[in-house]
């Protein structure tokens, strides 16, 4: 009986121990399988973390390069607006200069009847003759050059005769003394008619309580030389004289309207002697025609 308890306990024994062999050895079994899971999924788990990163860097590399893309188009557009900003600033600058032009042409085509006396001169005649004397013949010469120089320039003559003898008669030798002042500017130095205008004004009326003294009656019988130049060309050759000088008071000439009188005439106190400041030097009329044939239409404001 003994005997039979004992091989029970001891079968009992054997049977524990081979089941809790056969336990550990499907423990183990089971942590193996989960660690290789586990593995397994760590592995494809970094894989795909690796793919996705690879992935974002490519993606982040092609947005750096559109943004490099972008900011050269930014440059080239930024280029592009400074050349339209040049180009904007030409134009404004043309447009201007068009503008100044067109005023300049505007004021010069509402002045070109408008001229200015450049100078006064005056020829002399004997009682009862038409003929230029020798002593005058330098203030002939001299309007004959201003004339040349300034083909716009003009003279406005005016004949007179001293106060003896018939209205008539003084009217008459006073037409033949402005002729006789035209015919030896157009014969001698070739001037053209159109830059000639005369009249005869008759005799040289006394003033009151004037005596007829041999200096008062030589004084009259003379031709008064009047040397114009339109507005534009007076200001072109002042230019040219003397760029820096300070603007002086000037007179304007409007264009005759009617014949002339002797109450339009100007006041000298010595017809011998006329004002040295309005006279312009011939070097500077000599160059005058030069200078125009410089100005072309685009400085009009006009194409070529």
């Amino acid at each position: 009986m003994t005997r039979r308890l004992a091989s029970l306990i001891l079968c009992g024994s054997v049977a524990v121990l081979g089941s809790a062999c056969a336990t550990k050895s499907f423990v183990q079994k089971q942590v193996s399988a989960t660690e290789s899971k586990l593995t397994q999924q760590m592995t494809a788990t970094e894989t795909n973390l690796t793919e996705r990163a690879a992935l974002q860097e490519t993606k982040l590399r092609e947005t750096a390069d559109r943004a490099g893309e972008s900011r050269q188009a930014i440059d080239v557009a930024d280029q592009r607006l400074n050349g339209l900003d040049l180009r904007v600033g030409e134009v404004g600058a043309r447009a201007s200069s068009a503008r100044d032009a067109e005023a300049r042409l505007s004021q010069r085509l509402a002045s070109r009847n408008r001229h200015r006396l450049l100078d006064a001169r005056f020829v002399y005649f004997d009682s009862g003759q038409t003929e230029i004397r020798s002593q005058d013949v330098d203030e002939l010469e001299y309007v004959a050059k201003a004339l040349r120089a300034d083909p716009n320039a003009i003279l406005e003559l005016q004949g007179f005769a001293d106060s003896r003898g018939s209205d008539r008669y003084n009217r008459e030798l006073a037409r033949e003394r402005v002729e006789a002042v035209m015919r030896y500017l157009v014969q001698r130095h070739g001037i053209e008619l159109r830059q000639l205008g005369a009249i005869p004004m008759g005799k040289v009326a006394l003033g009151a309580g004037e005596k007829a003294s041999p200096e008062a009656l030589a004084k009259a019988r003379r031709v008064d030389i009047r040397l114009l130049a339109p507005w534009s060309s007076w200001e072109d050759a002042q230019s040219q004289i003397d760029p820096t000088a300070p603007e002086q008071t000037v007179t304007v000439i409007p264009a005759p309207q009617g014949p002339a009188t002797i109450s339009a005439l100007p006041v000298q106190a010595e017809p011998t002697q006329p004002p040295q400041a309005a006279r312009i030097d011939a070097p500077a009329l000599g160059r005058l025609p030069e200078f125009l044939k410089t100005i072309t239409p685009k400085d009009l404001g006009g194409e070529q």
